[in-house]
């Protein structure tokens, strides 16, 4: 065989081996979806509009993003890239709200702070600086 061309094949296994280490770590969207974002100041609900929920995972999270009718985009990051003994009940170990440490929490039907699981309940992260949170419920 031509050294050429040995060449060539060897650089297309290689090329093919990086490309099939890497692509696991490729982020994954799932298609957006219309839903209701909160937000609140300490207790006091500052905001609530209609607005587009994106989601997806990749290496080591999970994400949301909230896209609020003044073009802000607020990015959720649910993390599970952790040691074993370091997961929570809901399979994460630490969670952030534009990079800014949170913790998660529910609320009802009737906007009440709950720990009564319930799939019409809201998914919000409080951020630990400053104990403003984010909530958000997926439409229909």
């Amino acid at each position: 065989m031509p050294s050429a061309l040995k060449l060539t094949l060897a650089a297309s296994a290689i090329a093919a081996n990086l490309l099939g280490w890497s692509w696991p770590t490729a982020a994954r969207p799932y298609p957006d979806r219309l839903g209701i974002c909160y937000f609140y100041e300490g207790e006091s609900q500052e905001t609530l509009e209609p607005c587009v929920i994106g989601s997806g995972y990749g290496a080591g999270a999970h994400y949301t993003t909230l896209h609020w009718s003044d073009g802000v985009v607020t990015r959720i990051d649910l993390i599970n890239a952790c040691e074993p003994d370091e997961f929570d009940a809901r399979g994460f170990c630490a969670y952030t709200v534009d990079d800014s440490v949170a913790a998660p929490y529910e609320r009802d039907v009737f906007l009440e702070i709950t720990t009564v699981e319930d799939p019409d309940n809201l998914s919000c992260y409080r951020v630990i600086e400053t104990d403003n949170s984010v909530c958000f419920r997926f439409e229909g």
